[in-house]
């Protein structure tokens, strides 16, 4: 859970008296507890905050938030392996518009397929 590895690597940098790493890792912290209403984020939403987290630091020019976002976040498939998913598990021609299996595929795949790249590959295989 991403929820609990935060919390763990708040945990591991005051051991190591890591300041900057503690420091962030409070801000993350702070951030999901404040999406989930001060209780722990399911990893779906958890993901969507990290990303957005991770958006900032990228238009800043922060590696090093950038680097320490990507330790949590769920590596994502590319647009080959989801392409090779689709083909072994679905039947695009049993949706009237091929368009409509998005859904489905980015609820069965998780974070790891977001949907803007579903659409691609979903559009190549028309």
């Amino acid at each position: 859970m991403i929820y609990e590895a935060i919390k763990e690597a708040i945990k591991e940098a005051m051991k190591a008296r890591d300041q900057k790493t503690l420091d962030f890792a409070r801000v993350v912290k702070a951030e999901l507890d404040r999406k989930g209403d001060g209780k722990p984020l399911p990893d779906e939403e958890a993901v969507k905050v990290l990303k957005a987290l991770k958006e900032i630091a990228l238009e800043q020019g922060n590696a090093f938030e950038v680097e320490f976002l990507d330790r949590f976040l769920p590596k994502e498939m590319t647009e080959e392996e989801i392409e090779a998913w689709i083909r072994e598990n679905l039947d695009l021609s049993q949706f009237k518009n091929p368009l409509a299996a998005i859904g489905v595929v980015t609820k069965a795949l998780g974070p790891k397929a977001p949907g803007d790249k579903v659409r691609r590959v979903i559009e190549k295989m028309r």
